[in-house]
């Protein structure tokens, strides 16, 4: 624990359903209209645990302004570490039978905690996943399905890591705040987060998703996601570039000492080669993407097993495409490397696009046409039979 905990609202829920833990630094431009979607959750036992990293803003001001109209709001703060400390801080005040970490910058479904509680207490589960929709600084809300891909989960309910092996750790994404944790699962498992500044959350959900008997879904998009948010515990790549490869790397240490990883180790590396991959796109300035690179390319990959990965061990061709160019470009050829590819697969894209709307053009008029005629028989049918009438 890092700094001085302090506790400034002692009322408490004596059996809490659900315990929301919410890490938050400078969140003053959210942290109001966030925890306002928490407050008036369906679902009312349960107690909200906001954890200030060292914040120097109005932001703690907020959050004492609702602990005095709502009980089950709480405030602990403590020195600035990172977000994986604050929310270890806050797994240990917690009280309820589950427990989920929401950040401060997004928004949640009325009825998500409902949701995830009433499936999860239904299937006995460890853990429940749910579906997100990503919302973007225009006020529209997209969803992604890359949160969780049905495509990978078993036809089985609950199910854990035996079901699928090559997908456990791939079904889902390693972001904390889509999932439901039994409480007792994380402390029997002495799950916690690491004390990193980026990707805390990496070790803590796939040690999770590894242990757990019973994990389940709710098929809905219940988390509001925000993108591009400069001003989030999380949202620091370019400062952090090395953090998402340490990251995997110690998750990697602690899952060798698993006796079961053998089975699921392929489905890691192709996660954590993805992973890297995304951190390279995620880089917001030349400097660190290079550096981040450089890094992968020289020692990085050899490192983590990844460099000699052959083929028919990568979930998708692109991966090793990709690794073998990396392996012979600079920094600045890869990147005209992948502009071009994307720009290929925008024009393929386009041409799908616009065949599709030819296609659909045709069957509209095909179906029109049926119509036509259809309704050509009927009259010809009328007037025949009038004929035979009076004939």
């Amino acid at each position: 624990m890092n700094g001085k905990i302090k506790n400034n609202n002692d009322n408490q829920i004596s059996a809490p359903a659900v315990s929301v833990i919410i890490p938050f630094y400078n969140a003053e431009k959210y942290v109001e209209e966030t925890l306002r979607t928490v407050m008036d959750q369906t679902l009312k036992e349960i107690e909200i645990i906001c954890i200030s990293d060292g914040s120097a803003d109005g932001s703690e001001e907020i959050i004492k302004n609702q602990m005095r109209v709502d009980p089950r709001v709480h405030l602990y703060t403590q020195e600035k570490s990172n977000a994986g400390v604050a929310r270890n801080t806050g797994l240990s005040y917690a009280h309820g039978k589950y427990v989920t970490f929401w950040d401060a910058d997004d928004l949640f479904c009325e009825s998500a905690l409902e949701e995830l509680y009433k499936k999860s207490e239904q299937t006995n589960a460890d853990i429940c996943v749910c579906e997100v929709s990503e919302l973007h600084k225009d006020g529209k809300r997209y969803e992604t399905g890359g949160y969780l891909q049905k495509k990978k989960v078993p036809d089985k309910d609950p199910f854990n890591k035996f079901d699928m092996l090559g997908d456990i750790f791939g079904f889902a994404s390693n972001m904390v705040w889509n999932k439901l944790f039994r409480r007792a699962f994380l402390v029997g498992n002495h799950l916690d987060f690491q004390n990193i500044r980026q990707g805390n959350d990496t070790a803590f959900v796939m040690r999770a998703m590894y242990k757990a008997d019973r994990i389940t879904t709710v098929w809905k998009n219940l988390v509001y996601y925000r993108v591009n948010n400069s001003t989030g515990l999380t949202s620091q790549s370019s400062e952090t570039w090395k953090c998402p490869y340490e990251s995997f790397q110690y998750t990697k240490q602690c899952l060798e000492k698993e006796a079961d990883f053998p089975l699921v180790e392929k489905g890691f590396q192709n996660k954590m080669l993805k992973g890297l991959y995304r951190s390279l796109n995620m880089q917001t300035s030349f400097v660190s993407y290079e550096a981040l690179y450089q890094f992968l390319k020289e020692e990085g990959f050899r490192e983590a097993g990844i460099y000699d990965m052959p083929k028919e061990s990568m979930e998708e061709s692109w991966m090793y495409t990709d690794l073998q160019m990396i392996k012979e470009l600079s920094p600045g050829d890869f990147l005209l490397y992948k502009a071009k590819d994307r720009m290929l697969e925008r024009d393929r894209l386009k041409f799908r696009i616009r065949k599709a709307r030819k296609d659909y053009a045709l069957l509209v008029r095909m179906i029109e046409k049926g119509r036509k005629i259809k309704a050509q028989l009927r009259n010809t049918g009328k007037r025949n039979s009038g004929k035979d009438e009076t004939g």
